[in-house]
């Protein structure tokens, strides 16, 4: 969740808050008017002093923190908590005859839990116990209706409130806390399982496939290919004379060739061709949705490519690669496909070397 879903989610609840209270609002005056019917006190002062006054003074600010909740952004969780004490505290002095509704201070303390603030539960705990102390002061209906025991154990209700809730508070950081570091180090371990994944499955010195993932793929292209009818073509490049590289230049300025073969390979490839090295200095590539013309077109680019560089670490020589080709035909296996491209390989060696060879044809 990031600080605009907190936000909004913030901004919702001080929605619900509102709606509750108008909801309250509702309740209080259906209430009252119904204890209009059997109240003993006179009927008109009960309905000003119980019903018109509290509702109004309930409406008017439940308008007021509508408005504050709109356009106030800073200390607006402290104001949350204000209103709804101030709201209870109307209907407190409302219903003096019923000391049980100071109880339902306890509202605004459990709303500070939200906002897993210590410094909330304190100000929502202070604020009650002054609400009581302040009603019980200058009212003396209340003074009457509320004696000194159920004051000390309100102060003690608050009290052992705000402590149970500040409780919940740590644990819930706490638990929180530990969510994000295990959830951290799944994230790590996973990246770590994907890197060593893909370490499995790719050419470390030249980045492409290896020949574990080329003869995955092989297998899925089979199966796709012969239930769709694609034209697939195996072709196999070996660099030629590369021990003589390796001997006379050293085997770093080999490895030099191999990532250069590799760099053309990836840059005459398009996203229906999958490369790899094979092994040593050969290498691997299967063609999907292509005709054999086409096929062998783009291989003809990369062996006049690869045949035009000129190598500062060999004295300005150039390295050669020949190239055989095989179209999976019609119930033909791997094997099958494999050695047709391998022999085809063998007779551009046999012919030549720097040539492709497409089984049943020379280029």
């Amino acid at each position: 969740m990031n600080l605009n879903d907190l936000h909004l989610n913030t901004r919702n609840l001080y929605k619900d808050i509102l709606r509750s209270c108008w909801l309250i609002i509702c309740i209080y005056t259906a209430g009252t008017l119904l204890e209009l019917l059997f109240t003993a006190h006179d009927h008109l002062d009960f309905f000003l002093q119980a019903t018109c006054i509290p509702v109004l003074e309930m409406t008017v600010l439940n308008l007021i923190m509508g408005v504050v909740f709109r356009r106030i952004t800073r200390w607006i969780e402290y104001l949350l908590i204000a209103g709804v004490n101030l709201f209870i505290s109307i209907i407190i002095i409302s219903l003096y005859e019923l000391p049980i509704v100071f109880y339902i201070l306890i509202i605004p303390i459990l709303l500070s839990l939200y906002f897993y603030s210590k410094r909330l539960i304190i100000f929502a705990l202070i604020q009650a116990i002054l609400t009581v102390t302040l009603i019980y002061t200058f009212s003396t209906a209340i003074r009457y209706a509320l004696d000194k025991s159920e004051l000390i154990m309100l102060f003690s209700m608050f009290t052992a409130t705000a402590l149970i809730i500040n409780s919940l508070r740590k644990h819930a950081f706490a638990l929180t806390q530990e969510l994000v570091k295990v959830t951290q180090e799944k994230q790590d371990l996973q990246t770590r399982n994907t890197l060593m994944e893909r370490l499995n499955r790719v050419d470390s010195a030249t980045g492409l496939y290896n020949h574990r993932s080329f003869h995955e793929h092989l297998v899925n292209v089979m199966g796709v290919s012969e239930a769709y009818s694609l034209q697939v073509h195996l072709a196999i490049l070996d660099i030629d004379n590369f021990k003589k590289v390796n001997d006379t230049f050293g085997h770093a300025v080999g490895d030099s060739v191999i990532s250069y073969v590799a760099t053309q390979l990836n840059e005459f490839l398009d996203q229906n061709d999958f490369a790899s090295r094979y092994g040593g200095e050969e290498f691997a590539i299967l063609s999907v949705e292509k005709d054999t013309a086409q096929f062998v077109e783009q291989l003809e680019a990369i062996r006049l490519a690869i045949s035009q560089k000129q190598f500062d670490s060999m004295n300005g020589l150039s390295v050669t690669i020949s190239i055989g080709v095989q179209r999976l035909m019609p119930g033909m296996n791997k094997e099958d496909l494999f050695h047709q491209a391998d022999m085809a390989l063998y007779e551009a060696k046999k012919s030549g070397k720097n040539r492709t060879i497409v089984v049943g044809s020379h280029t």
